[in-house]
Formats: structure tokens, sequence, C-alpha cells
């Protein structure tokens, strides 16, 4: 088999002729699903988008989809698409989602582990008709945000509405969640991931090293990496810097902490170790990133 084409924001903003802000998000009124790669992984983004006529169908890491009219898609970062139809009638509308936009944006992300396994194992939710509308309606109102160049905070709007977005997302998946697996325990991969990441939003801020997880849940560090692999597609030391990186970010932008305390506060040996972290992870130092 042939290695699959690497898609990226950029690639399906430019297919679809989408609205783009900053590199961040895209907005696609007529998605032209059939004219992606037949054999595609998404790089940098992910993809969400609504089936409102026609069918479509394809392969998502091996297994295959069908949708139809208000069924909703969540392609993640990584995943794998393939074997690609839509018929003559289709139509779909559709977001892209860069990774840094939406770990940034999503500052809970506990609260929502369920949803992101859920999510890569069940990637086509069918909607009420209500929920179809509300995703629809949210689209609209950030290509029309996106849209107002002149407004100070657009971006951060943007962000706002888009955070809003995914719990009213989040509360339609819960209920088919629910309905599809009433009495379904998790799996193993998946309780461990569960605990992994309830250390993690406890404990990231003094503990880096994904040995004293392993330890706290008493089991092998490869056997933590495997598991955590399995089930996000992200490794445990991927998952540690999201949540450190991002509360950096946060801290950076939304206290007046200098940057010595807040090395301080995460734990760093001193504020160089923590400049040089957060330059390698995000391409600026904090300075840089504070003054943006």
């Amino acid at each position: 088999m042939s290695k699959p084409t690497t898609i990226t924001l950029d690639k399906l903003q430019e297919t679809n002729a989408g609205l783009v802000l900053s590199g961040q998000i895209a907005i696609i009124d007529d998605l032209h699903i059939n004219q992606m790669p037949q054999q595609a992984q998404l790089g940098d983004c992910s993809l969400l988008w609504l089936c409102e006529a026609g069918s479509a169908r394809y392969v998502c890491d091996t297994k295959d989809y069908v949708t139809g009219p208000n069924d909703f898609s969540i392609i993640s970062r990584e995943q794998i698409i393939g074997s690609i139809h839509a018929n003559k009638d289709f139509k779909g509308v559709g977001m892209v989602i860069s990774q840094d936009f939406f770990s940034e944006v999503i500052q809970n992300v506990h609260e929502l582990a369920s949803i992101f396994m859920f999510a890569r194992t069940h990637p086509v939710s069918h909607l009420l008709d209500t929920e179809a509308d509300t995703f629809k309606d949210y689209h609209q109102r950030i290509k029309q945000k996106i849209l107002d160049t002149d407004h100070m905070f657009r971006t951060a709007v943007v962000k706002s509405l888009f955070t809003t977005m995914v719990y009213d997302l989040g509360n339609a998946i819960f209920r088919i969640q629910k309905r599809k697996q009433p009495q379904q325990s998790h799996t193993r991969a998946e309780a461990i991931f569960f605990k992994f990441i309830q250390l993690l939003s406890t404990y990231f801020r003094e503990e880096r090293h994904v040995g004293w997880y392993s330890k706290e849940m008493h089991i092998s560090p490869k056997y933590l990496f495997e598991m955590v692999k399995e089930v996000s597609g992200r490794t445990p030391n991927e998952w540690i810097d999201m949540y450190v990186v991002k509360e950096i970010r946060l801290l950076l932008k939304n206290s007046n902490l200098s940057v010595k305390e807040i090395a301080n506060e995460l734990h760093f040996n001193n504020q160089s170790f923590m400049a040089k972290y957060f330059k390698f992870h995000v391409g600026m130092t904090p300075t840089e990133y504070r003054r943006q």
C-alpha cells in the first residue's frame, strides 16, 4: 500500500475555497470531499463536517462509514481516510481546525476526554434536526466574525464561539454515546487513558516525566505509551507537552506573572530552561509570544 498523502489545513482550505483565519481555522461552505486524495492522512488539523444532503462513503482507519443528511463527521489529526466517494447530490459544510488552535481553545481536556475517544472510534454521529441547525448556526456566525476584519477582538471571539460550539456538539455526542453504549464499559486502553488524563490534569504543573505517571498507575512506561497512543493517537509525552505549553500560553496572555514567576509556577529548574522548552514547541520565546 502506498504511503498516504498528508493533508494540511492549508491544502483543505485551498481545495474547498474555504475562508481561513490566520492558518488556525477554515470555514468551508461547500465541501468537495471527492477532491480529497483516495489515501490521505490529516497532518496538522482536524476536519469537522456535516452532510446536509445526498450521501458519502469513506474509509477511516480501515473501517467503512456512510454519511447521509444530518450526519456529523469528525476526522482527527493522524487518522487515515480513503476510498472517498460522494454521490452527485452530496452537499456538506465543514470546518478545518489546526491542532494548535484546538489545543489552545479547549481549556478542559479532561471534561471532553470521553468525547475525544468516542469520536476516534465513531467518527460519524447522526444529529437531531435541532443539533444540525446548531452546528450550521455556529458555522455561519464564525464565518461572519472572520469576515469582520475591523473587529479588534475578532480572533478571541472566533475562539469563544468555537469553544461554545464544541460543548454543544459534545452534548449531542454524549447523547449518542449513551444510546450506542448503554451498558458497555470502557476497554482496558480507554480506562488507562482516562486515568492518565485525570492524573495529568491534576499534576502536570509539577510532573512532566512519563515514568512518574506510570508508577502512579502501577504499569510500565512502555505499556502506558502503547495504551495512550492506541486510544488518542498521541504519546504520553505529547499530552504532557500539550498541557504544559497550553498553561504557559494562558499565563503569558492572561496573567501579570513574569516569565520567571511562570517558570517557578510550573516547576521548571529556571527561567532559561522554560524559555528553551517553550521556544522548541511554539517557535518563539515566551517574551515574543507575550508581545504578540
